[in-house]
């Protein structure tokens, strides 16, 4: 590690809103520079394990997983959560076509439901559905695709129900040919007592161990984004507005479209009790799903 920490997130404006500040330097860390850079998944997640980031975003699926293997000659590097990164509020949800006669979760069973995620996306559904809806992770025919793919299969017929983020959310929220059958987000609260945690704020342990105290000066500067986020939230929307590139999502065209998407999420940037135990609870449910080849980690590998 140099004098100046190398950390990546992705490009998407429902996450940079909480790194905005130190994107631009109106927020620094008492130790040490940050050099924010933007790269999408998974090669964000790949750059820490090859040794060639210090700290990143990473989803807590693949964090999880890749804590499995950490620490070997198939990933020398081993990642370390720091801090909580993004946690939904609203912005995730199951979607059914209006005349489809699906009503209530239940009726998923025999369906084909698409998902774009086989990890941490599938863990949660298939634990909302089985212990709050009482559809068994069996019942129902997972089908994975990227979120581009999976729309085209639900115009087509393809699918019967389809999971929704960001964006294509409140697209499909405000079409009235589709129907949201059930919030995440809301019914993981209802499950757990807490809203679902998606990514983490992961550096590479070995940084971690040699210079604690300038990792926990960036943990404090995340914290100090996510205020100033808080304090210039107008701001913020306008500038992003103002890139010639206005992410990947065709709604982000309006301060608006883009309140929608980012008040969906926060960062808290901490990792207190409900942090480790959504953490710990989604384990459970990746090991009653068949995720992981190994037992979970303990709280010792997984948090400083």
């Amino acid at each position: 590690m140099t004098e100046t920490l190398s950390f990546s997130t992705t490009p998407f404006y429902n996450t940079r809103q909480f790194y905005y500040a130190l994107e631009t330097g109106e927020v620094t860390p008492t130790l040490g520079t940050v050099r924010v850079e933007h790269n999408h998944s998974p090669m964000k997640d790949q750059l820490l394990l090859a040794g060639e980031l210090d700290a990143t975003t990473m989803s807590m699926g693949k964090y999880v997983t890749s804590k499995l293997v950490s620490h070997t000659d198939v990933v020398p590097t081993d990642p370390l959560a720091v801090a909580a990164g993004l946690t939904y509020r609203r912005g995730n949800g199951m979607f059914v076509r209006t005349e489809s006669g699906i009503e209530d979760p239940q009726d998923l069973i025999g369906t084909r439901v698409g998902i774009h995620d086989r990890s941490l996306a599938m863990t949660y559904h298939k634990g909302i559905l089985e212990d709050r809806f009482e559809v068994g992770p069996d019942d129902v025919e997972w089908v994975v695709d990227t979120h581009q793919g999976l729309a085209e299969r639900m115009e087509t017929g393809d699918l019967d129900a389809v999971e929704r983020i960001n964006d294509w959310y409140w697209g499909l929220e405000a079409d009235p040919h589709y129907d949201l059958l059930y919030d995440m987000g809301a019914e993981w609260a209802e499950l757990t007592g807490y809203r679902p945690l998606v990514h983490l704020v992961c550096v590479d342990r070995s940084v971690y161990d040699a210079h604690t105290d300038r990792i926990e000066a960036f943990v404090d500067a995340l914290g100090r984004s996510r205020a100033y986020r808080n304090e210039n939230y107008e701001t913020v929307l306008d500038a992003f507005l103002e890139e010639a590139d206005t992410g990947e999502w065709d709604g982000e065209q309006t301060v608006d479209a883009l309140r929608q998407v980012t008040d969906g999420v926060d960062c808290p940037f901490v990792l207190e009790a409900d942090q480790r135990e959504n953490v710990r609870d989604w384990m459970t449910y990746a090991d009653r799903y068949g995720v992981f080849e190994r037992p979970p980690i303990d709280d010792e590998r997984l948090f400083p």
